[in-house]
């Protein structure tokens, strides 16, 4: 039968017409399977979406777009000790006490009259024990309900313990009555920070605690969870993941701020000074990130993208990447840890070698270029470095010399023999010295 070519074009016309397309979206059968304008306009909706959902997500980070939070109920904030010496400790005992048959690891906290110090090393031997700073008489202990492997932190009337399994314990100062406690979901990468009333802990998660009450403020789950411990500066958290990068947070609502690949290993002690990240490891690495930087929308992507095309010769070098401040390679050695940081130079001890006596060296960098300023070699690689007076820096070492330096020049002005391979670094107070080692044994020094 001969087709009438009016109708014919009528269904052409009729069968793109917008009423047609829009039914054959709820047609079970026939048309809609060979509409050829449906999986357009479904993956533009899509990739709209999409597209809008990473442009909100990346303007609420990028312009710290948040609910506000009810103040803290405290103030209370992180006991920080310097070490002040009217003459410089000649090295002799004056009192020496065995608190422990176990190995102690974590320093000793010393609190005006009263030195805090963790001892246990297994299951239902973990203690906190308070000791008089005159005599090494003990005033109170504490047993804990597990193991823990960092110092205790103390802050106003309150001490602060991080146990191994995730579990922080918040004690009376003076007489050790227990305040409160609080179970995180993992294990502990550190000891807490305490600051302005709310505690910081690194986990699975960072939690961000009331320090007074132990309720919870805020909590960030963490991308390939932390690999170091977490530090603290002008209300940004810095850690490092087990990714390698390291990450920032605002610390009064815990959004992300920035993600910085590190491409060399990275060791557990992070250094945070104003607004500096400063970061060592693996052959003796170096580098500083700006903790106030934040990402921008889309950045990443841009960056990696531009990264290949350099690669492939079609686009100039990228930049630096958001954040770097500098980078120093130089250091020889195996191993790098920086330990502290004035205005002008930050300070790192570095490892000769693998070796368990391997020696090391103390380097001053500037902080503001990374530029090296001045080296000291040392009998044995140092486990800490700590600003002291005016104008010291006490360098402790793993074999247990303590070595008085000018932080300016790196001349040594002092050195004292501790006695014993030093277990973890010293305490210091107002004309104290208090050493630790591994057979359980607390000295302080004259």
């Amino acid at each position: 039968m001969p087709q009438n070519s009016k109708s014919h074009n009528n269904y052409v016309n009729n069968a793109f017409s917008p009423r047609l397309i829009a039914k054959s979206w709820v047609m079970p059968t026939g048309f809609r399977k060979t509409n050829p304008f449906k999986f357009l306009i479904t993956y533009l909706i899509f990739f709209g979406l999409l597209t809008a959902v990473i442009t909100f997500y990346s303007v609420w980070t990028y312009y710290d777009i948040s609910l506000p939070l009810s103040p803290p109920s405290s103030e209370i904030s992180s006991y920080r000790e310097t070490g002040t010496f009217s003459e410089f400790p000649i090295g002799d005992e004056k009192w020496t006490s065995v608190i422990s048959d176990e190995q102690l690891i974590s320093s000793p906290i010393l609190v005006k009259d009263v030195i805090y110090v963790v001892i246990g090393r297994t299951s239902g031997q973990g203690r906190i024990k308070a000791l008089d700073a005159f005599d090494g008489a003990l005033l109170w202990e504490y047993a804990l309900q597990g193991v823990s492997d960092f110092s205790p932190a103390v802050a106003d009337e309150m001490i602060f313990i991080s146990l191994r399994s995730g579990l922080v314990q918040a004690l009376d100062r003076h007489n050790g009555e227990f305040i409160w406690s609080f179970q995180a979901e993992s294990f502990m990468y550190g000891p807490p920070i305490i600051e302005e009333g709310i505690l910081y802990l690194a986990s699975v998660r960072i939690y961000a605690l009331d320090a007074a009450t132990g309720e919870v403020r805020w909590t960030q789950k963490v991308p390939k969870d932390v690999s170091s411990k977490l530090v603290l500066s002008e209300d940004v958290l810095a850690f490092v993941g087990f990714d390698g990068a390291v990450k920032l947070l605002n610390a009064s609502n815990g959004k992300p701020k920035l993600k910085y690949p590190i491409w060399f290993p990275t060791s557990d002690r992070l250094l945070a000074s104003a607004s500096r990240l400063v970061v060592g490891g693996g052959n003796a690495h170096v580098i500083a990130i700006d903790m106030q930087s934040i990402d921008l929308p889309f950045e990443r992507i841009i960056r990696a993208w531009w990264a290949r095309l350099w690669l492939w010769g079609m686009a100039p070098a990228p930049s630096s990447p958001r954040g770097y401040l500098w980078h120093n390679s130089s250091l020889q050695g195996v191993e790098s840890n920086p330990f502290t940081a004035d205005k002008n130079l930050v300070y790192v001890g570095t490892k000769d070698s693998k070796l368990l006596d391997s020696g090391g060296k103390i380097v001053a960098l500037g902080i503001d270029d990374g530029k090296y300023r001045w080296k000291t070699s040392l009998d044995s690689f140092p486990i800490s470095a700590q600003l002291v007076g005016q104008g010291g820096l006490l360098v402790a070492t793993k074999s247990g010399q303590l070595h008085f330096l000018s932080k300016n020049s790196g001349f040594s002005t002092h050195k004292v023999e501790s006695g014993f391979s030093l277990g973890a670094p010293p305490g210091l107070g107002h004309n104290q010295l208090i050493v630790v080692d591994k057979n359980g044994t607390i000295k302080s020094l004259k």
